[in-house]
Protein backbone atom coordinates (compact mmCIF):
# COMPACT_ATOMS: atom_id res chain seq x y z
CA UNK A 1 0.00 0.00 0.00
CA UNK A 2 2.92 2.32 0.58
CA UNK A 3 4.96 2.03 -2.75
CA UNK A 4 1.44 2.44 -4.85
CA UNK A 5 0.49 5.23 -2.31
CA UNK A 6 4.13 6.87 -3.09
CA UNK A 7 3.88 6.22 -6.72
CA UNK A 8 0.25 8.24 -6.77
CA UNK A 9 1.56 11.17 -5.46
CA UNK A 10 4.51 11.85 -7.18
CA UNK A 11 2.37 10.96 -10.63
CA UNK A 12 0.25 13.79 -8.89
CA UNK A 13 4.01 15.98 -8.77
CA UNK A 14 4.65 14.67 -12.11
CA UNK A 15 1.45 16.57 -13.59
CA UNK A 16 1.78 19.15 -11.61
CA UNK A 17 4.95 19.94 -13.08
CA UNK A 18 3.99 19.29 -16.41
CA UNK A 19 0.89 21.45 -16.04
CA UNK A 20 2.99 24.29 -14.94
CA UNK A 21 5.41 24.00 -17.52
CA UNK A 22 2.75 23.47 -20.37
CA UNK A 23 1.46 26.97 -19.08
CA UNK A 24 4.94 28.37 -18.98
CA UNK A 25 5.07 27.39 -22.65
CA UNK A 26 1.89 28.91 -23.54
CA UNK A 27 3.06 32.52 -22.59
CA UNK A 28 6.25 32.06 -24.30
CA UNK A 29 4.18 31.32 -27.32
CA UNK A 30 1.89 34.17 -26.87
CA UNK A 31 5.43 36.48 -26.61
CA UNK A 32 6.57 34.99 -29.13
CA UNK A 33 3.46 35.63 -31.44
CA UNK A 34 3.37 39.15 -29.86
CA UNK A 35 7.21 39.88 -30.79
CA UNK A 36 6.59 38.33 -34.52
CA UNK A 37 3.61 41.00 -34.76
CA UNK A 38 6.19 43.95 -33.65
CA UNK A 39 9.01 42.41 -35.75
CA UNK A 40 6.61 42.41 -39.07
CA UNK A 41 5.26 45.88 -38.39
CA UNK A 42 9.11 47.10 -37.63
CA UNK A 43 9.63 45.33 -41.36
CA UNK A 44 6.58 47.08 -42.80
CA UNK A 45 8.04 50.59 -41.65
CA UNK A 46 11.47 49.89 -42.79
CA UNK A 47 10.19 49.15 -46.13
CA UNK A 48 7.82 52.08 -46.05
CA UNK A 49 11.31 54.49 -44.95
CA UNK A 50 13.44 53.05 -47.61
CA UNK A 51 10.73 53.42 -50.11
CA UNK A 52 10.54 57.37 -49.04
CA UNK A 53 14.30 57.27 -49.10
CA UNK A 54 14.48 55.84 -52.80
CA UNK A 55 11.85 58.08 -53.75
CA UNK A 56 13.67 61.13 -52.19
CA UNK A 57 17.07 60.44 -53.89
CA UNK A 58 15.22 60.08 -57.33
CA UNK A 59 13.77 63.66 -57.44
CA UNK A 60 16.97 64.79 -56.01
CA UNK A 61 19.04 62.70 -59.07
CA UNK A 62 15.92 64.55 -60.93
CA UNK A 63 16.62 67.68 -59.71
CA UNK A 64 20.84 67.74 -60.44
CA UNK A 65 20.39 66.58 -63.53
CA UNK A 66 18.37 69.96 -64.33
CA UNK A 67 20.78 72.02 -62.57
CA UNK A 68 23.49 70.39 -64.37
CA UNK A 69 21.41 71.03 -67.99
CA UNK A 70 20.93 74.52 -66.56
CA UNK A 71 24.75 75.19 -65.87
CA UNK A 72 25.51 73.87 -69.51
CA UNK A 73 23.34 75.36 -71.30
CA UNK A 74 24.25 79.18 -69.99
CA UNK A 75 26.81 80.09 -71.82
CA UNK A 76 27.09 83.51 -70.67
CA UNK A 77 28.89 82.21 -66.81
CA UNK A 78 32.38 82.73 -66.72
CA UNK A 79 34.63 79.86 -66.43
CA UNK A 80 36.04 80.27 -62.55
CA UNK A 81 31.58 80.35 -61.97
CA UNK A 82 31.60 77.75 -64.03
CA UNK A 83 34.68 76.07 -62.40
CA UNK A 84 33.21 76.76 -58.82
CA UNK A 85 29.94 75.08 -59.83
CA UNK A 86 31.71 72.09 -59.96
CA UNK A 87 33.24 72.34 -57.53
CA UNK A 88 30.23 72.47 -55.55
CA UNK A 89 28.89 69.60 -56.86
CA UNK A 90 31.26 67.48 -56.81
CA UNK A 91 31.42 68.03 -53.15
CA UNK A 92 27.51 67.04 -52.78
CA UNK A 93 28.04 64.25 -55.14
CA UNK A 94 30.99 63.15 -52.40
CA UNK A 95 28.70 63.98 -49.39
CA UNK A 96 25.56 62.12 -51.31
CA UNK A 97 27.94 58.83 -51.93
CA UNK A 98 29.41 59.30 -47.76
CA UNK A 99 25.59 59.34 -47.17
CA UNK A 100 24.61 56.24 -48.65
CA UNK A 101 27.89 54.16 -47.99
CA UNK A 102 27.29 54.88 -44.41
CA UNK A 103 23.63 53.95 -44.87
CA UNK A 104 24.89 50.24 -46.80
CA UNK A 105 27.18 50.02 -43.84
CA UNK A 106 24.28 50.19 -41.19
CA UNK A 107 22.46 47.86 -43.18
CA UNK A 108 25.40 45.29 -43.66
CA UNK A 109 25.70 45.35 -40.05
CA UNK A 110 22.46 44.34 -39.25
CA UNK A 111 22.27 41.81 -41.44
CA UNK A 112 25.30 40.57 -39.96
CA UNK A 113 24.71 40.94 -35.96
CA UNK A 114 21.55 38.38 -37.76
CA UNK A 115 23.44 36.25 -39.64
CA UNK A 116 26.02 35.37 -36.37
CA UNK A 117 22.55 35.00 -34.38
CA UNK A 118 21.27 32.46 -36.69
CA UNK A 119 24.53 30.82 -37.00
CA UNK A 120 24.41 30.42 -33.31
CA UNK A 121 21.22 28.88 -33.25
CA UNK A 122 22.30 26.42 -35.72
CA UNK A 123 24.85 25.38 -33.99
CA UNK A 124 23.23 24.86 -31.08
CA UNK A 125 20.36 22.74 -32.82
CA UNK A 126 23.61 20.63 -34.55
CA UNK A 127 25.26 20.04 -31.67
CA UNK A 128 21.98 19.20 -29.90
CA UNK A 129 21.23 16.80 -32.59
CA UNK A 130 24.44 14.70 -32.67
CA UNK A 131 24.50 14.34 -28.70
CA UNK A 132 20.73 13.63 -28.58
CA UNK A 133 20.86 14.35 -24.73
CA UNK A 134 20.90 17.91 -23.70
CA UNK A 135 22.77 16.61 -20.39
CA UNK A 136 25.11 15.14 -22.37
CA UNK A 137 25.77 18.25 -24.63
CA UNK A 138 26.18 20.53 -21.64
CA UNK A 139 28.63 17.74 -20.22
CA UNK A 140 31.15 18.14 -23.00
CA UNK A 141 30.16 21.34 -24.14
CA UNK A 142 29.25 23.83 -21.19
CA UNK A 143 27.66 26.84 -21.76
CA UNK A 144 30.57 29.50 -20.30
CA UNK A 145 33.02 27.82 -22.48
CA UNK A 146 30.66 28.24 -25.76
CA UNK A 147 29.90 31.83 -24.74
CA UNK A 148 33.57 32.49 -24.41
CA UNK A 149 34.59 31.32 -27.96
CA UNK A 150 31.83 32.74 -29.83
CA UNK A 151 32.83 36.37 -27.91
CA UNK A 152 36.48 35.78 -29.43
CA UNK A 153 34.95 35.29 -32.85
CA UNK A 154 32.66 38.01 -32.72
CA UNK A 155 35.96 39.98 -31.48
CA UNK A 156 37.95 38.65 -34.20
CA UNK A 157 35.33 39.58 -36.75
CA UNK A 158 34.85 43.03 -35.26
CA UNK A 159 38.97 43.58 -35.53
CA UNK A 160 38.62 42.12 -39.18
CA UNK A 161 35.66 44.48 -39.81
CA UNK A 162 37.88 47.49 -38.71
CA UNK A 163 41.01 46.84 -40.38
CA UNK A 164 39.30 46.37 -43.80
CA UNK A 165 37.43 49.35 -42.99
CA UNK A 166 40.95 51.39 -42.27
CA UNK A 167 42.93 49.96 -45.22
CA UNK A 168 39.87 51.08 -47.80
CA UNK A 169 39.99 54.66 -45.81
CA UNK A 170 43.35 54.22 -46.39
CA UNK A 171 43.25 53.66 -50.02
CA UNK A 172 40.65 56.20 -50.57
CA UNK A 173 42.70 58.78 -49.01
CA UNK A 174 45.80 57.47 -50.91
CA UNK A 175 43.86 58.22 -54.65
CA UNK A 176 42.94 60.79 -53.40
CA UNK A 177 46.41 62.62 -52.66
CA UNK A 178 47.71 61.06 -56.12
CA UNK A 179 44.33 63.13 -57.67
CA UNK A 180 45.66 66.36 -56.04
CA UNK A 181 49.17 65.55 -57.25
CA UNK A 182 48.09 65.18 -60.32
CA UNK A 183 46.25 68.10 -60.54
CA UNK A 184 49.28 70.37 -59.01
CA UNK A 185 51.28 68.73 -61.56
CA UNK A 186 49.39 70.20 -64.70
CA UNK A 187 48.79 73.42 -62.76
CA UNK A 188 52.28 74.27 -62.87
CA UNK A 189 52.76 72.85 -66.24
CA UNK A 190 50.23 74.93 -67.26
CA UNK A 191 51.59 78.14 -65.81
CA UNK A 192 54.89 77.23 -66.80
CA UNK A 193 54.09 77.59 -70.63
CA UNK A 194 52.24 80.69 -70.16
CA UNK A 195 54.67 82.27 -68.24
CA UNK A 196 57.07 80.48 -71.12
CA UNK A 197 54.16 81.83 -73.75
CA UNK A 198 54.15 85.32 -72.22
CA UNK A 199 57.83 85.64 -72.60
CA UNK A 200 58.48 84.77 -75.66
CA UNK A 201 60.44 81.67 -75.65
CA UNK A 202 58.17 78.81 -76.23
CA UNK A 203 60.96 76.00 -77.33
CA UNK A 204 63.06 76.83 -74.31
CA UNK A 205 61.94 77.00 -70.42
CA UNK A 206 63.66 79.94 -68.92
CA UNK A 207 61.15 81.24 -65.98
CA UNK A 208 60.25 78.59 -63.39
CA UNK A 209 57.23 79.08 -61.26
CA UNK A 210 59.15 77.25 -58.44
CA UNK A 211 62.01 79.82 -58.56
CA UNK A 212 59.99 82.42 -58.35
CA UNK A 213 58.12 81.21 -55.49
CA UNK A 214 61.69 80.77 -53.65
CA UNK A 215 63.05 84.11 -54.90
CA UNK A 216 59.78 85.53 -52.92
CA UNK A 217 60.34 83.95 -50.13
CA UNK A 218 63.58 85.01 -49.91
CA UNK A 219 63.18 88.67 -50.68
CA UNK A 220 60.43 88.76 -47.59
CA UNK A 221 63.26 87.12 -45.43
CA UNK A 222 66.15 89.80 -47.03
CA UNK A 223 63.13 92.35 -46.24
CA UNK A 224 62.48 91.61 -42.45
CA UNK A 225 66.72 91.56 -41.92
CA UNK A 226 66.69 95.08 -43.51
CA UNK A 227 64.07 96.26 -41.32
CA UNK A 228 66.04 94.62 -37.69
CA UNK A 229 68.85 96.26 -38.64
CA UNK A 230 67.77 99.86 -39.41
CA UNK A 231 65.75 99.64 -36.16
CA UNK A 232 69.65 98.52 -35.06
CA UNK A 233 71.08 101.86 -36.65
CA UNK A 234 68.58 104.46 -35.39
CA UNK A 235 69.44 103.02 -31.90
CA UNK A 236 72.74 103.34 -32.21
CA UNK A 237 71.96 107.03 -33.78
CA UNK A 238 70.52 107.47 -31.03
CA UNK A 239 72.82 106.35 -28.45
CA UNK A 240 75.50 108.21 -30.40
CA UNK A 241 73.64 111.22 -30.06
CA UNK A 242 72.94 111.54 -26.47
CA UNK A 243 76.92 110.43 -26.32
CA UNK A 244 77.51 113.66 -28.12
CA UNK A 245 75.46 115.82 -26.44
CA UNK A 246 76.72 114.77 -22.79
CA UNK A 247 80.00 115.20 -24.02
CA UNK A 248 79.24 118.80 -25.17
CA UNK A 249 77.59 119.38 -21.75
CA UNK A 250 80.85 118.09 -19.73
CA UNK A 251 82.84 120.79 -21.77
CA UNK A 252 80.53 123.58 -21.04
CA UNK A 253 80.04 122.46 -17.50
CA UNK A 254 84.30 122.64 -17.34
CA UNK A 255 83.52 118.61 -15.88
CA UNK A 256 86.52 116.03 -16.77
CA UNK A 257 85.55 113.39 -19.11
CA UNK A 258 86.28 109.35 -19.03
CA UNK A 259 89.54 109.55 -21.49
CA UNK A 260 90.59 112.79 -19.23
CA UNK A 261 90.07 110.55 -16.41
CA UNK A 262 92.27 107.35 -18.54
CA UNK A 263 94.76 109.69 -19.68
CA UNK A 264 95.39 110.81 -15.83
CA UNK A 265 95.92 107.23 -14.49
CA UNK A 266 97.92 106.35 -17.23
CA UNK A 267 100.28 109.66 -16.40
CA UNK A 268 100.38 108.16 -12.61
CA UNK A 269 97.86 110.08 -11.58
CA UNK A 270 94.94 107.74 -9.40
CA UNK A 271 91.59 108.71 -9.81
CA UNK A 272 90.14 110.27 -6.46
CA UNK A 273 87.08 107.93 -4.32
CA UNK A 274 84.34 110.54 -5.39
CA UNK A 275 80.96 110.10 -6.20
CA UNK A 276 81.36 111.57 -9.66
CA UNK A 277 84.36 109.65 -10.84
CA UNK A 278 82.16 106.49 -9.57
CA UNK A 279 79.16 107.55 -11.66
CA UNK A 280 82.41 108.00 -14.65
CA UNK A 281 83.37 104.94 -14.02
CA UNK A 282 79.59 103.20 -14.14
CA UNK A 283 78.87 105.18 -17.65
CA UNK A 284 81.52 104.12 -19.07
CA UNK A 285 81.22 99.97 -17.76
CA UNK A 286 77.56 100.54 -19.56
CA UNK A 287 79.19 102.04 -22.63
CA UNK A 288 81.54 99.38 -22.64
CA UNK A 289 78.69 96.61 -22.38
CA UNK A 290 76.51 98.17 -25.06
CA UNK A 291 78.92 97.92 -27.54
CA UNK A 292 79.74 94.49 -26.45
CA UNK A 293 75.58 94.00 -27.33
CA UNK A 294 75.31 95.47 -30.36
CA UNK A 295 78.68 93.34 -31.30
CA UNK A 296 76.46 90.18 -30.42
CA UNK A 297 73.63 91.87 -32.13
CA UNK A 298 75.72 92.46 -35.22
CA UNK A 299 76.99 88.84 -35.40
CA UNK A 300 73.44 87.37 -34.81
CA UNK A 301 72.50 89.52 -37.72
CA UNK A 302 75.46 88.00 -39.66
CA UNK A 303 74.72 84.18 -39.00
CA UNK A 304 70.81 84.99 -39.77
CA UNK A 305 72.42 86.07 -43.18
CA UNK A 306 74.74 83.52 -43.88
CA UNK A 307 72.23 80.83 -42.95
CA UNK A 308 69.96 82.77 -45.36
CA UNK A 309 72.37 82.59 -48.28
CA UNK A 310 73.11 78.92 -47.37
CA UNK A 311 69.64 77.74 -47.90
CA UNK A 312 69.41 79.82 -50.91
CA UNK A 313 72.11 78.21 -52.53
CA UNK A 314 70.67 74.67 -51.15
CA UNK A 315 67.68 75.04 -53.16
CA UNK A 316 69.45 76.58 -55.98
CA UNK A 317 71.46 73.32 -55.99
CA UNK A 318 69.04 70.95 -55.62
CA UNK A 319 67.02 72.87 -58.68
CA UNK A 320 69.75 72.86 -60.95
CA UNK A 321 70.27 69.37 -60.22
CA UNK A 322 66.55 68.50 -60.66
CA UNK A 323 66.79 70.42 -63.92
CA UNK A 324 69.89 68.44 -64.96
CA UNK A 325 68.89 65.05 -64.37
CA UNK A 326 65.26 65.66 -65.99
CA UNK A 327 67.51 67.01 -69.17
CA UNK A 328 65.59 70.30 -69.59
CA UNK A 329 68.55 72.21 -69.33
CA UNK A 330 72.43 71.20 -70.07
CA UNK A 331 74.92 73.36 -72.23
CA UNK A 332 77.15 70.56 -74.01
CA UNK A 333 81.31 71.02 -73.19
CA UNK A 334 80.70 72.99 -69.94
CA UNK A 335 81.44 71.26 -66.31
CA UNK A 336 79.50 73.08 -63.14
CA UNK A 337 80.30 72.75 -59.15
CA UNK A 338 77.28 74.36 -57.82
CA UNK A 339 78.04 73.34 -54.01
CA UNK A 340 81.70 75.38 -54.00
CA UNK A 341 80.11 78.45 -55.79
CA UNK A 342 82.53 77.91 -59.28
CA UNK A 343 80.81 77.99 -62.64
CA UNK A 344 82.31 76.79 -65.89
CA UNK A 345 84.56 77.83 -67.82
CA UNK A 346 82.71 79.63 -70.46
CA UNK A 347 82.98 83.55 -71.59
CA UNK A 348 80.90 84.34 -68.05
CA UNK A 349 82.75 81.88 -66.06
CA UNK A 350 85.35 83.03 -62.56
CA UNK A 351 89.10 81.44 -61.82
CA UNK A 352 88.48 79.92 -59.04
CA UNK A 353 92.22 80.94 -57.44
CA UNK A 354 90.85 84.59 -57.86
CA UNK A 355 87.33 84.33 -55.94
CA UNK A 356 89.69 82.47 -53.09
CA UNK A 357 92.29 84.81 -52.90
CA UNK A 358 89.98 87.75 -53.47
CA UNK A 359 87.58 85.97 -50.36
CA UNK A 360 90.77 86.18 -48.18
CA UNK A 361 92.30 88.88 -48.38
CA UNK A 362 88.54 90.66 -48.12
CA UNK A 363 87.85 88.71 -44.42
CA UNK A 364 91.50 89.47 -43.41
CA UNK A 365 90.75 93.13 -41.86
CA UNK A 366 87.04 92.99 -41.85
CA UNK A 367 85.18 93.50 -38.90
CA UNK A 368 81.57 92.78 -37.90
CA UNK A 369 80.00 95.44 -38.63
CA UNK A 370 81.94 95.54 -42.08
CA UNK A 371 80.97 92.35 -43.08
CA UNK A 372 77.20 93.25 -42.23
CA UNK A 373 77.15 96.00 -44.28
CA UNK A 374 79.09 93.95 -47.29
CA UNK A 375 77.11 91.68 -47.06
CA UNK A 376 73.71 94.24 -47.21
CA UNK A 377 75.32 95.77 -49.99
CA UNK A 378 76.42 92.44 -51.75
CA UNK A 379 72.76 91.27 -52.01
CA UNK A 380 71.69 94.70 -53.46
CA UNK A 381 73.80 94.96 -55.99
CA UNK A 382 73.00 91.15 -56.76
CA UNK A 383 69.19 91.78 -56.84
CA UNK A 384 69.50 94.87 -58.81
CA UNK A 385 72.49 93.20 -61.07
CA UNK A 386 70.04 90.24 -61.94
CA UNK A 387 66.80 92.43 -62.64
CA UNK A 388 68.79 94.89 -64.96
CA UNK A 389 70.65 91.83 -66.87
CA UNK A 390 67.28 90.10 -67.30
CA UNK A 391 65.62 93.11 -68.63
CA UNK A 392 68.36 93.76 -71.11
CA UNK A 393 68.62 90.42 -72.57
CA UNK A 394 65.25 88.83 -72.66
CA UNK A 395 65.09 90.19 -75.78
CA UNK A 396 68.71 88.75 -76.77
CA UNK A 397 68.81 85.41 -78.71
CA UNK A 398 72.13 84.63 -77.01
CA UNK A 399 69.92 84.74 -73.79
CA UNK A 400 68.46 81.19 -74.56
CA UNK A 401 71.73 79.66 -74.90
CA UNK A 402 72.81 81.43 -71.04
CA UNK A 403 72.73 79.15 -68.29
CA UNK A 404 71.36 80.14 -64.36
CA UNK A 405 74.85 78.65 -63.09
CA UNK A 406 76.96 80.73 -66.00
CA UNK A 407 74.77 83.48 -64.24
CA UNK A 408 75.26 82.91 -61.17
CA UNK A 409 79.00 82.63 -61.26
CA UNK A 410 79.68 85.79 -62.89
CA UNK A 411 76.97 87.44 -60.14
CA UNK A 412 79.65 85.81 -57.61
CA UNK A 413 82.74 87.17 -58.98
CA UNK A 414 80.88 90.86 -58.95
CA UNK A 415 80.48 90.25 -55.29
CA UNK A 416 83.74 89.30 -54.55
CA UNK A 417 85.25 92.69 -56.34
CA UNK A 418 82.79 94.87 -54.80
CA UNK A 419 83.15 93.17 -51.01
CA UNK A 420 87.52 93.94 -51.81
CA UNK A 421 85.80 97.65 -52.85
CA UNK A 422 83.92 98.04 -49.46
CA UNK A 423 86.23 96.83 -47.17
CA UNK A 424 88.74 99.42 -48.30
CA UNK A 425 86.18 101.80 -48.11
CA UNK A 426 85.85 101.20 -44.62
CA UNK A 427 89.30 100.92 -43.59
CA UNK A 428 89.68 103.98 -44.93
CA UNK A 429 86.13 105.61 -42.22
CA UNK A 430 88.33 103.40 -39.82
CA UNK A 431 91.99 105.26 -40.70
CA UNK A 432 89.41 108.69 -40.34
CA UNK A 433 87.88 108.47 -37.20
CA UNK A 434 91.21 107.30 -35.32
CA UNK A 435 92.69 110.44 -36.77
CA UNK A 436 89.57 112.51 -35.38
CA UNK A 437 89.89 110.91 -31.84
CA UNK A 438 93.68 111.69 -31.89
CA UNK A 439 92.94 115.28 -32.50
CA UNK A 440 90.06 114.68 -29.95
CA UNK A 441 92.61 113.66 -27.66
CA UNK A 442 95.21 116.53 -27.98
CA UNK A 443 92.71 119.12 -28.01
CA UNK A 444 91.32 117.65 -24.28
CA UNK A 445 95.08 117.91 -23.36
CA UNK A 446 95.67 120.91 -24.17
CA UNK A 447 92.59 122.54 -22.70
Amino acid sequence: MDPTGKSDGDWQGLLNEFIVCKRKLESKKEALLILSKELDTCQQERDQYKLMANQLRERHQALKKKYRELIDGDLSLPPEKRNQVNLAQLLRDSREKSTQLSEEVKELKQRLAEALGDNKLLRMTITKQRLGDEEIGTRHFPAHEREGLVKQLERAREENEVLEHSVKSLTDELQDVRAERDVFQQKAHRLNVEMNHIVGNDDVRILDIDALCMENRYLHERIHQFQEEVNLLKANLIKYKSALESRKNSRINGKPNMKELLLSEENGCSLPVTPQSISDLKSLATALLETIHEKNMVIQHQRQINKVLGNRVAELEIKLKTIEVSGLWRLPGLSYNVSLGVCGRGKDGVNSDQVKSSASSGQKDDEVSTSQHCSEALEDVCETEAESGFQQRTHNPRWKRLTSRVYVGHLKNNKQQLLLHVTCHKMNVLKKLKLWFQLQKRKSTRM
